[in-house]
């Protein structure tokens, strides 16, 4: 009787044993899942192709690819530029937050008639919250906004808010955008204001009331997610000419990121305004088991 119990529980340490040992190797054999960012990625010289790296590159181990806006120089000019995007891209599987490029020039109805989501909105990433923004809705000019496109902007706004008052599952809320995003917290321990982004409208209204200054009103919404346990993280577009990635976490606990390309620009010819000529980056981001991780990555060809 006494060996019957010891040779049972001899089987049940080696079964416990083998069940860790077999929990652990299924966690450490999980996969992340990947994404990649991309940032004004339109050809210079050209109305309706990308940087031509773009059209080449594998995007299959990607889950998703997120677009930062300026796709190309001038997307909304003609309805076949968004046939050739979704050659390169599968809109289907795009998060596109629509920058200026894609906005103001040309019939805007060519791009919204083919975007796969509206120009604002948020989805469960099962895990974290993405929210993708039109930033095109905002007056970054120091005068009072125009009344129009009221309704938009104060939905956009309200969206945000209801996310900030609700959010509670969800490890990160990351927030894709094309225009600069709280330049003016974006401040250098010597003290001096990082002007990163090709554009870095300070001040920066949302809505059509004068009273709705972005970071005045924003940035306590995301304070207050962050301060719930969730992680957010803010990816713009707009980036390229001055800058080729940028990373920076205010004393609140908020990662600004941001990430383009811009290599095609004749240097010869080039603008003022373009003023890095470094090696062009692209920003892959892997989600595994509540964690969110991100490095700038050189795209070949420079």
């Amino acid at each position: 009787m006494r060996r019957d119990y010891l040779i049972f529980n001899r089987i049940v340490i080696v079964y416990m044993v083998f069940s860790l040992f077999f929990m652990a190797g299924c966690e450490s054999t999980s996969e992340s899942r990947r994404f990649l960012f991309l940032g004004h990625p339109y050809e210079w010289g050209t109305e309706n192709q990308v940087d031509p790296r773009l059209e080449a590159f594998d995007y299959r181990p990607y889950e998703a690819i997120w677009l930062g806006g300026d796709v190309c120089a001038r997307t909304a000019n003609d309805p076949s530029t968004m046939d050739y995007l979704d050659s390169v891209f599968n809109l289907e599987r795009t998060h596109w937050a629509l920058g200026n490029h894609d906005w103001d020039y040309g019939e805007r109805e060519n791009v919204l008639s083919r975007l796969p989501s509206p120009p604002y909105y948020t989805v469960w990433e099962d895990g974290f919250c993405l929210t993708v923004l039109n930033t095109n809705l905002f007056w970054p000019y120091p005068s009072t906004p125009p009344q129009e496109n009221c309704t938009d902007k104060m939905a956009q706004w309200q969206m945000v808010h209801n996310v900030a008052d609700t959010i509670s599952e969800a490890t990160h809320w990351v927030i894709l955008h094309h225009h600069a995003l709280f330049s003016d917290l974006m401040v250098a321990a010597e003290g001096d204001t990082l002007r990163a982004f090709n554009v870095n409208p300070v001040p920066f209204y949302t809505t059509c009331d004068s009273l709705s200054e972005l970071t005045d009103t924003w940035y306590p919404e995301l304070v207050r997610a962050r301060q719930r346990g969730v992680e957010v993280v803010c990816i713009g577009g707009d980036f390229g000419m001055r800058a080729k990635q940028f990373e920076f976490q205010t004393p609140e606990g908020i990662w600004l990121l941001g990430s383009g390309i811009n290599n095609t620009v004749s240097r010869e010819y080039a603008p003022d305004y373009v003023t890095d000529f470094g090696p062009d980056h692209i920003l892959e981001l892997w989600y595994q088991e509540g964690r969110l991780e991100w490095a700038f990555v050189l795209l070949g060809g420079d």
